[in-house]
């Protein structure tokens, strides 16, 4: 899923109101961390900088390549001070969310399991 966010316009001859100026800020602000980051990659992956003059098929692995690793380097050093702490719960929220598949998925195998044992008893 792909959201894009984009500022509220002035209307012809009027102004923004408050709301529409502080929502402005927010999207301001998410833009420049959208910028860091991807200076970042061009920083780190100096293939991601210009164009991609490879074969189109060994592009994907390349970029997710180019990607994972300033990922890894935010972890370690944060656009801003806050994503360091943002980034951390992010990335526990994915290993919560992946242990409970992982267990899911066991307790499924067990449920299997015994099934087949009982129906193999009673043949």
């Amino acid at each position: 899923m792909l959201l894009v966010v984009h500022p509220q316009k002035k209307p012809c001859n009027g102004e923004l109101t408050s709301n529409e100026l502080a929502h402005n800020a927010r999207v301001s602000s998410g833009r420049v961390l959208v910028e860091n980051f991807f200076g970042r990659v061009c920083l780190l992956c100096r293939i991601m900088h210009s164009t991609f003059k490879w074969s189109e098929s060994s592009f994907d692995s390349f970029a997710r390549t180019c990607f994972a690793l300033p990922n890894f380097h935010t972890d370690i050093n944060p656009l801003r001070v806050d994503d360091g702490r943002f980034y951390r719960s992010v990335t526990g929220q994915y290993a919560s969310m992946a242990k409970h598949k992982r267990s899911g998925l066991a307790s499924i195998q067990r449920r299997y399991r015994r099934r087949r044992t009982h129906a193999w008893l009673l043949t």
